[in-house]
């Protein structure tokens, strides 16, 4: 079974400490939502997991392995990326940039993609209707049609783990819910861990099986949505009373006001 475990994860910025003995185990199958206001330290988790930055102590396994003991290569073959930030400013087509996927599996720098490796990314190309774009460039594709590219190569690029830092604030509901949808689905169907962080209460209720609440470094509420997304537990995260509520076995948030 797959698995990544956070092991008293600890990060400072100078003489500011961002994150605070971080512990947690996410399982395959899963798609976790990291919440909190912002300056909580959620994005700076998803680096530290990365390996963008180094912690200050504590230890990440994956797979009952220590990630330190991994390769570049070999982490990249287990654990993708998304973020809302990716360069978009550069000359590569849609094409070009799910292959990218491929990269950490080639066997042969020379010869390139394998069969095996071109049916993957036809198979992903197809799953996300990405066919009436390939020779496009990508700095002509939206927000929402980019965000989509990039999740498709994450799909293409067969990790076990998918870690994405904010990949729908830029997005209108509409491409928001289609991504999260076709995201959840595979999560499931591949048994993969998913880690997202999102700003979106509601969203995070819909699509993520369990939440993490992040307040000043340090993980203040875990659980399903439906037993975190409280208006008590909400006040003392985000300092907003919230209305919540309930129809059809889903969750609703709407703000009422801000503590003064």
């Amino acid at each position: 079974m797959k698995s990544l475990e956070l092991k008293k994860i600890s990060y400072s910025y100078g003489k500011k400490e961002i994150l605070k003995d971080i512990d947690y185990k996410f399982f395959e199958g899963e798609l976790v939502g990291i919440l909190g206001a912002n300056g909580s330290g959620k994005s700076t988790l998803l680096k530290i997991i990365m390996g963008f930055l180094n912690r200050v102590s504590g230890d990440i396994l994956l797979n009952k392995k220590s990630t330190d003991e991994y390769s570049r290569r070999e982490f990249a073959r287990k654990v993708a990326f998304i973020t809302q930030s990716s360069n978009q400013d550069v000359n590569f087509t849609v094409l070009e940039t799910l292959k990218l996927g491929r990269v950490p599996h080639i066997k042969n720098f020379f010869k390139g993609l394998d069969l095996k490796d071109e049916s993957l990314v036809q198979e992903i190309v197809d799953l996300l209707k990405l066919e009436d774009f390939l020779e496009r460039d990508i700095k002509t594709l939206s927000g929402g049609e980019f965000q989509r590219v990039l999740l498709g190569r994450a799909f293409i690029q067969e990790g076990e783990v998918l870690l994405l830092d904010e990949p729908t604030s830029a997005l209108d509901i509409n491409y928001s819910l289609e991504f999260l949808e076709l995201l959840k689905d595979r999560v499931i169907q591949k048994k993969l861990i998913g880690i997202i962080v999102i700003h979106d209460i509601n969203l995070a209720s819909i699509f993520c099986d369990k939440i993490i609440f992040i307040k000043d470094g340090e993980i203040s509420f875990e659980g399903r949505p439906k037993d975190v997304i409280k208006s008590k537990i909400l006040e003392e995260v985000y300092n907003f009373k919230p209305v919540i509520l309930e129809a059809d076995n889903e969750i609703y948030v709407l703000p009422k006001r801000r503590i003064r």
